[in-house]
C-alpha cells in the first residue's frame, strides 16, 4: 500500500534531530529570513547546510519555507538565497509569493517549488493553475472537507499535501491582515502576534448598539487540528503529503507528534491499523488548544472558551479538606510525580510533588479548587526522558555497504564499499600498507571485526570479499582510520547524489514590463454590497464599481438564489452611467460555490472580480475583463507581471509603503476604507441561541480589550469577514500618488451606508480635481468615521 510522506515541523536545529530519530520522511523548515515563523529558532545558512546534509545522509528531505511576500527591495536578496537553497541541495522550496515563479525561471534553477498554504488554495482550478505554473506541490488550505480533497486529489496533476495535526488559524492563511493592522506585524511576513487568541465582545451596531451576552470570550480562538483517528481514511485519499504544524513548538511536540503518526502508518501500510487510545491521549499531553478533527471531517473547529493549552483531560475535583485535594480520576493515563496538573476553575496549576493514588483517586497537599473542576494534566515528566532518549538515539541504518577487503602478498591494503543510491552504484576505496609482522600478525577476525564497525552512521556494512595472505600487522587506529575515510567518502557521494544541484551564474530579477507612468485621468472605484450603495457611489463620480451583493438569509444562511436578480438590475442601473461595472465574486470560492458563480457568469457577461488562483482561467473563453483584489497580495513587479497574462487589472496589497508601491503603477490602490482583516470559514453567528432574531438591515462588530470595534461582513458561502477597525485614509497623498503615475483609486465601502458611501467616493474625486480642498476634505471624511481614519502602512510600512 502507497503511504504518504510524514513531513515534520523544524523549527530549530534540536527539533530536527528528533523529527528525524522518530522517523519524518521529510521536514520543513526555515532560515533566518523570508519564513512565515520569523519568531522560531529557524536555521542560519551553515546551519541550513548542515541540516540538508543530515537528512540526505539519512534517505530524508528537506523544504525550505520561502513563504512570505517579497517586496520589491528584496528581490535581489531573494534571489541570491533561492540560489543557496538551490547550490545546497534542498529538496524543494515552499512558497507563497508569484515572484519566486519568475525568479526561478530566470535564474535557470529547476528546484521543486511546493505552494504554500498562504496561497489559499482551495479548489481543483487553483491546483490546475499550479500545475500551469509548474509547481511541484500544492498544501492545500485547511479550511477544506474531507469530499474536497478527495475531489481534488482524484482530478490533480500535482502532488497534493494536507495539513493533519497542529494549530489552526482562523483565518484562512494568507488571508489574514489582522495582526498586520492592529501592530504592524503581518503573518504573510512571518510576524503573527496572534490577535485572534484575545478576548472580543461580539456586537449588534445596528439598529441598535449593544453588546451579546455569551459564556464564552475567545471568539476567534480555534482549537488544534488532529486527524490520527481517521489516518487510514486520509492515505486512501492518494494525497502524497501528511503535514504536521507546529514550528513554533517545542521538541517535545515535534518528538511525539511525528512518533505516533509514524507507527499509526507504518501499522497501516501492514494492513490492520486501528486507532490506539493510549497514543490518542499521548498526542493530548504535548501542547494543545483542544483537539479537533477541523474542517476536514466536519468538527467543531473553535475553543473559545480558553486560547491555551489543554493538556490531557484526567479527571475531576472530587472533594477539597484540610488542605487536601482529592481528584478522581479517569484517564488511563496516571500522573507522576514531577508531572504538571491545571484546574480549569481556577485557571491555575502545580507541579504534583508527594501523592497518593487508591481506587483510582489521587490524593495531593494543595490549595482549594472547587469541587467538579475539571483537572488537565499538562506536563508529562516522562515525555521529556522519551525525546532525551530519542536525542541519543543512533541513526537508523538506512544504507547497505559491500566491503571488499584485500591485501597482496607484498602488503598492498585496499577497502572498498559500494552503496546503491535509488538505482546507482557509488564506489569508494582506500589504500593502506602492512608491514611483515615480527610478533603479533593480526588475525583475520581481528580485521573484520573493525572493519565492519559503522557506530553511529547511517550504514549497514556487510563483507563481501574478504582476501588476507595472513603475516602481516598494522595497528588497529589505521584500520579504524581507512574504515572512516571510506564511510566519509560514501557519505559526500550520498549527499552529492540525493540533492545538490550544478551551480549557477547568479542573475538579478529582470526590470518590470508594466510598470512605469501610467496616462490618463484618475479613475475612483467603489467596493459595495447593495444596490443603493452602488448607485451612491456612481452618482458621487465613482468611474468603477465593484458589487459584492449580500444574500444572507440571517446570517446563519445565505441564499446564492437571489444573485442573479441582484445583478441584473444593478447592471441594468450601472449601464445609465459613464462607469465600469464589475461583479465582485467572493474572495474564497470553493467548489460548489465557484461551479454556481460560473452558471450565472456564463449567462450574464460580466467583468468579474476574482480573488483565487485559478479562477480567472474559467473566463478565459468568455471575453470578458477579469480583474484581481487585493486577497491575491500582490507585493512587487514581478508577481504583478506574471499575474498580469490574464488579468485586466489586480488591486495591490494594502500591506505597502508608498516605498514599496513603485513599479505597481498600472495598478489599483485601496486609498480608502474598513478593510478586509480576516477571511474565515466560520459563521460566527452560530454562536447565537438558535431562537436569536436579527433585526432587518443588522450590522455586526468584534469589540476588543481596548474598546475598538472591528466590523463583520458575510461571503456568499456565509464565511465570516473580520474588518479593520480603522477606515484607511489616503486622501492627504492623493497628489503625490498621481504624481508618481498611480491612476486608479478604490474605496471599500462595503460596510458603510449608502450616505457615507456617496460621501467617501465624491471626497477622493474632489481630492483628485481640486488637491487644495483636500484638508477640508479629509476632515469630513474623519467626522463621519466609527473608528477613525489611519493612513495604516502606507506612510510607516510594517514592522520588520
Amino acid at each position: 500500500m502507497e503511504i504518504p510522506e510524514l513531513l515534520a515541523p523544524a523549527g530549530s536545529p534540536r527539533a530536527l534531530k528528533v523529527a528525524l530519530n522518530a522517523g519524518a520522511d521529510a521536514v520543513y523548515l526555515s532560515g533566518k529570513d523570508f519564513g512565515a515563523r520569523h519568531y522560531a529558532e529557524n536555521f542560519s545558512r551553515d546551519e541550513l547546510q548542515e541540516a540538508i546534509r543530515e537528512a540526505h545522509l539519512l534517505d530524508r528531505k528537506v523544504y525550505v519555507t520561502l513563504n512570505t511576500l517579497i517586496k520589491n527591495s528584496e528581490l535581489p536578496e531573494v534571489s541570491e538565497y533561492l540560489q543557496d537553497l538551490y547550490i545546497m541541495g534542498a529538496d524543494a522550496v515552499i512558497i507563497q509569493d508569484p515572484a519566486l515563479l519568475v525568479l526561478r525561471d530566470e535564474l535557470s534553477i529547476d528546484i521543486p517549488f511546493h505552494a504554500s498554504t498562504q496561497m489559499t488554495i482551495h479548489s481543483r482550478a487553483g491546483v490546475e493553475w499550479a500545475e500551469r505554473m509548474k509547481i511541484d506541490r500544492v498544501i492545500l488550505a485547511r479550511e477544506l472537507s474531507f469530499d474536497e480533497v478527495r475531489e481534488i486529489v482524484g482530478a490533480s496533476g500535482v502532488e497534493v499535501e494536507i495539513f493533519v495535526h497542529g494549530a489552526i488559524c482562523y483565518s484562512y492563511s494568507g488571508q489574514c491582515l489582522l495582526s498586520s493592522f492592529i501592530g504592524g506585524r503581518s503573518g504573510n511576513r512571518g510576524r503573527c502576534a496572534q490577535p485572534c487568541r484575545k478576548r472580543y465582545d461580539l456586537v449588534q451596531l445596528h439598529p441598535s448598539k449593544r453588546r451579546i451576552p455569551l459564556d464564552d470570550g475567545f471568539l476567534l480562538s480555534t482549537a488544534d487540528l488532529s486527524t490520527y483517528r481517521r489516518l487510514d481514511r486520509i492515505v486512501d485519499t492518494g494525497v502524497a503529503g501528511l503535514k504536521i504544524e507546529g514550528r513554533m513548538r517545542s521538541p517535545e511536540y515535534v518528538a511525539v507528534v511525528v512518533d505516533v503518526y509514524r507507527r499509526a502508518l507504518d501499522e497501516i501500510k501492514e494492513g490492520g491499523w486501528k486507532p490506539s487510545s493510549k497514543e490518542a491521549e499521548r498526542l493530548m499531553l504535548t501542547f494543545n488548544r483542544k483537539l479537533s478533527r477541523g474542517y476536514l471531517f466536519g468538527d467543531d473547529v473553535m475553543a473559545r472558551d480558553y486560547p491555551g493549552d489543554r493538556g490531557l483531560p484526567i479527571g475531576y475535583v472530587r472533594g477539597y479538606s484540610g488542605q487536601m485535594l482529592s481528584i478522581g480520576l479517569t484517564s488511563r493515563t496516571i500522573p507522576e510525580r514531577g508531572d504538571g496538573l491545571f484546574f480549569e476553575a481556577t485557571g491555575k496549576g502545580l507541579y504534583l510533588g508527594e501523592h497518593s493514588i487508591r481506587n483510582r483517586t489521587l490524593t495531593l497537599r494543595a490549595g482549594p479548587v472547587p469541587s467538579g473542576s475539571r483537572v488537565y494534566l499538562t506536563r508529562r515528566r516522562s515525555l521529556k526522558r522519551f525525546v532525551e532518549d530519542l536525542e541519543k538515539r543512533p541513526p537508523l541504518k538506512v544504507w547497505d555497504v559491500e566491503i571488499s577487503f584485500t591485501v597482496d602478498s607484498d602488503g598492498h591494503v585496499l577497502l572498498t564499499g559500494e552503496v546503491s543510491v535509488h538505482g546507482k552504484v557509488l564506489r569508494e576505496s582506500v589504500e593502506t600498507e602492512f608491514e611483515r609482522a615480527i610478533r603479533r600478525p593480526l588475525e583475520p577476525e581481528t580485521i573484520k571485526k573493525q572493519i565492519l564497525k559503522s557506530g553511529y552512521s547511517p550504514f549497514r556494512l556487510i563483507l563481501a570479499d574478504f582476501s588476507y595472505p595472513g603475516g602481516l600487522f598494522a595497528p588497529l587506529s589505521e584500520l579504524n582510520r581507512i574504515r572512516r575515510e571510506l564511510l566519509s567518502g560514501l557519505e559526500e557521494g550520498i549527499i552529492d547524489e540525493m540533492g545538490s544541484y550544478p551551480e549557477r551564474n547568479l542573475k538579478l530579477p529582470r526590470k518590470d514590463k508594466h510598470g512605469g507612468r501610467v496616462s490618463g485621468d484618475p479613475c475612483i472605484s467603489a467596493c459595495v454590497e447593495s444596490h443603493e450603495g452602488m448607485i451612491s457611489a456612481l452618482e458621487a463620480g465613482a468611474g468603477r464599481v465593484y458589487l459584492e451583493p449580500q444574500v444572507h438569509l440571517n446570517f446563519r444562511e445565505c441564499d446564492p438564489g437571489k444573485l442573479e436578480g441582484v445583478l441584473l438590475k444593478a447592471e441594468r442601473s450601472a449601464s445609465g452611467y459613464d462607469a465600469e461595472f464589475v461583479w465582485k465574486w467572493p474572495d474564497i470560492t470553493h467548489e460548489r460555490v465557484l461551479e454556481r458563480l460560473l452558471e450565472l457568469e456564463e449567462e450574464l457577461s460580466l467583468d468579474v472580480m476574482v480573488g483565487g488562483y485559478g479562477a480567472a482561467e474559467l473566463l478565459e473563453d468568455m471575453d470578458v475583463r477579469v480583474y484581481g483584489s487585493a486577497s491575491l497580495n500582490i507585493y512587487n513587479r514581478l508577481s504583478a507581471d506574471l499575474m498580469h497574462d490574464i488579468f485586466h487589472m489586480l488591486t495591490v496589497s494594502p500591506e505597502l509603503s508608498h516605498e514599496d508601491l513603485r513599479g505597481l503603477e498600472s495598478d489599483e490602490i485601496l486609498v480608502h476604507g474598513n478593510l478586509t482583516a480576516m477571511i474565515s470559514r466560520d459563521n460566527i453567528w452560530r454562536v447565537l441561541l438558535d431562537d436569536f432574531r436579527f433585526p432587518e438591515g443588522s450590522r455586526w462588530g468584534l469589540r476588543d480589550g481596548r474598546g475598538k470595534i472591528f466590523p463583520l461582513n458575510q461571503l456568499l458561502n456565509c464565511e465570516t469577514v473580520v474588518m479593520n477597525s480603522a477606515e484607511t485614509c489616503l486622501i492627504d497623498f492623493m497628489p503625490s500618488l498621481i504624481d508618481d503615475g498611480f491612476r486608479n483609486f478604490s474605496a471599500d465601502c462595503r460596510v458603510q451606508t449608502p450616505e457615507r458611501t456617496f460621501k467617501i467616493v465624491k471626497s477622493y474625486v474632489e481630492a483628485a480635481e481640486s488637491p487644495d480642498k483636500i484638508p477640508s476634505l479629509k476632515r469630513s471624511i474623519s467626522d463621519g468615521s466609527c473608528g477613525g481614519i489611519t493612513a495604516s502602512h502606507f506612510t510607516k510600512g510594517l514592522r520588520e
